[in-house]
């Protein structure tokens, strides 16, 4: 939990919590400070899963099946463990203010996320392959503290002047899937969720060699899953035409990760 002060989080929270509707929403409490508050739901709805689920199909790999969570008190406490477990290992995640057993209380750490941050530079391809990268060092900084993350698309990573945060806890695939799976798929989602971008910004070709100098960082055990998934891809790179919708235009960039695995087994 965040350290004492003498502002009363507990009581901002149930406050709070009569004025808001929503799942999550943002409040300025009373000692001017932007918060989050996160209240239970009766269940996650689908469609947090569906993308997953079928990036999982489609490479016919089971690291990337979404992690299930029915929401409710059990999700506000796996999110407020896992904020605490990151918090503890130094990872940049918002810090825990207070907790009941259906809600809970997150200080803010930025006001754009990293895909909208990338999509704001399109115009700037260099500046974006930047930002790109900023993800994924701070991806593997998660992984060299011995930790893993939920769901590493780009839109859970937060930007603010050069450095990167992480939000959106409320599964923990640990509780199904061995650390070196969780951390490849950490890897495989970032590189779904912006190998798009990266395309139409005119700099794939750029962030592959990066992208190659952070996989050689990476223990075997974690480097092996990725390669396996990219490989499977590997047919798809060339598909660029609109018309095989978003989704396979998504998988067809990250295809272009593929390149350094296409001759090994």
């Amino acid at each position: 939990m965040h350290s004492p002060s003498s502002f009363d989080y507990s009581a901002a929270l149930s406050q709070c919590l009569l004025q808001q509707n929503n799942n999550i929403a943002r409040h300025t409490l009373a000692n001017g400070e932007t918060v989050w508050v996160r209240r239970a739901d009766a269940r996650n709805p689908a469609w947090r899963y569906r993308l997953l689920g079928g990036v999982a199909r489609m490479l016919r790999l089971g690291v990337l099946t979404p992690v299930p969570n029915l929401g409710g008190p059990a999700g506000i406490a796996t999110e407020a463990a896992r904020l605490q477990t990151l918090a503890a290992a130094s990872i940049n995640v918002p810090p825990l203010l207070a907790l009941q057993h259906d809600a809970l209380m997150m200080g803010s750490i930025g006001q754009r996320n990293l895909l909208d941050e990338m999509r704001h530079q399109i115009q700037s391809p260099p500046v974006l392959l930047q930002r790109w990268q900023l993800g994924l060092e701070a991806i593997a900084q998660v992984h060299q503290h011995g930790q893993y993350l939920s769901q590493a698309f780009a839109r859970n990573l937060m930007y603010a002047e050069q450095q990167i945060g992480f939000i959106d806890f409320e599964d923990d695939p640990g509780s199904v899937l061995p650390l070196p799976l969780c951390q490849a798929r950490d890897w495989l989602c970032y590189l779904h969720s912006s190998a798009r971008l990266l395309q139409e910004a005119g700099v794939l070709d750029q962030a592959v060699p990066i992208w190659q100098a952070a996989m050689a960082a990476e223990t075997a055990s974690v480097h092996r899953p990725v390669a396996q998934a990219l490989r499977r891809l590997r047919p798809l790179h060339r598909l660029q035409a609109r018309f095989w919708g978003n989704d396979t235009l998504r998988l067809a960039a990250m295809a272009h990760f593929a390149s350094p695995y296409s001759q090994t087994r």
